[in-house]
């Protein structure tokens, strides 16, 4: 039997540290209130400063999982009659696809295998191909496979168009290597949770100077993810919709345990150390990485499944011993796990990890 916290070992919702935890205990506060709009001034200013873009972008919050702020972005950033680009190496680059056929904005595609990273070469013949493309949008963290697309140079590409770019940052912010201020990123959506260690329920988008100006020519396609709506609200301290207030407070809080904590150069440094730890435990056991290491990101690995051991199994007996693994997705849901070192998790427990691996892998073939 465990005697301490579940570590959860997905990508996402991701463990908070108790002083974020407690943040949530602040109290009751209506959105109206002077002290909301201290609070939202506040968040929105830090967002952009802590993750180098103080300056160049913007930051609108919206209450919801990070698939609202992308959803947001995509919608707010197509002008009637124009089209969008999508990268398309996973599943969270389908959801894209997904999220403009449901508003009926049309969609061309660059689409390549789910190990390998995008062709910025490729997003350049399709822009030469279709003038209408107005965005053009990626992930930089594809979670699918623990997969890092080349954002950088992508942007470059896009950056000598009309077309905005639109980056899917929501498992990168805070965690990738690759510093926002040198990605030419028009919009960038990231989530409470995740890199910044906040409570799940808030996430963001941080407008460039050009998405400023796009998000108010295009139209109004949904009441609630209207992000000119938000923008001329969250300017003034106002919010069109109630947010989750104490939510606000533990992204406050969390905000702030990452910049007294040495900001984004210490948060990078954390994973890559995690990172460099836990895989060298999957190398002695033996274990199987899909993704090559050039191309892996700084918390998610797919991981083969040992022989003679099904997700389930290994899931249940992991577990047991306090961690919570993540199952592979789509066609590699048969034959693969994540395992993610996102989020507030003492070393001594990522060090732990190896032999409760060992111990439940032996378990799960009923050795």
């Amino acid at each position: 039997m465990m005697d301490e916290e579940l570590i959860l070992l997905n990508p996402g919702p991701a463990c908070t540290s108790r002083r974020v935890k407690d943040a949530l205990l602040r109290g009751d506060l209506c959105h109206r209130e002077p002290e909301f709009t201290e609070l939202l001034f506040r968040i929105r200013e830090a967002l952009p400063r802590c993750l180098n873009l103080a300056g160049t972008h913007e930051a609108l919050l919206v209450t919801g999982s990070g698939t609202a702020a992308m959803e947001m972005a995509v919608i707010s950033s197509v002008r009637e009659g124009r089209s969008v680009l999508v990268v398309n190496n996973g599943v969270y680059g389908e959801r894209m696809i997904k999220i403009a056929t449901a508003h009926g904005i049309p969609v061309h595609e660059v689409r390549g295998e789910w190990t390998v990273p995008a062709d910025p070469e490729a997003v350049r013949a399709v822009l030469a191909e279709h003038d209408d493309v107005d965005a053009v949008v990626c992930v930089h963290h594809e979670t699918t496979t623990g997969l890092i697309n080349p954002i950088k140079e992508i942007g470059e590409i896009v950056s000598g168009t009309d077309a905005l770019f639109v980056i899917d940052a929501i498992s990168g912010t805070a965690i990738e290597d690759q510093d926002l201020a040198e990605v030419a990123g028009d919009v960038i959506c990231g989530t409470a949770n995740k890199g910044l260690h906040g409570q799940p329920g808030m996430s963001f988008i941080l407008c460039g100077e050009r998405s400023l100006r796009r998000i108010t020519e295009v139209p109004v396609r949904s009441l609630y993810l209207n992000a000119a709506g938000y923008l001329q609200g969250q300017r003034k301290g106002d919010v069109p919709f109630t947010p989750a207030v104490q939510v606000c407070y533990a992204l406050d809080e969390a905000i702030a345990e990452f910049e007294e904590g040495g900001g984004f150069a210490a948060r990078t440094k954390l994973y890559r150390e995690r990172a460099a730890l836990v895989r060298g435990q999957f190398e002695r056991l033996g274990l199987k990485v899909l993704v090559d290491e050039p191309f892996r990101s700084n918390t998610v690995t797919m991981i083969h499944l040992p022989d003679n051991v099904t997700y389930a199994a290994l899931h249940d007996e992991l577990k047991k011993r306090g961690y919570v693994i993540y199952a592979g997705q789509g066609r590699l849901s048969a034959d693969f796990f994540r395992i993610c070192t996102m989020g507030e998790i003492p070393w001594h427990r990522l060090e732990r990890l190896e032999q409760a691996l060992r111990e439940s892998i032996d378990a799960a073939r009923g050795v």
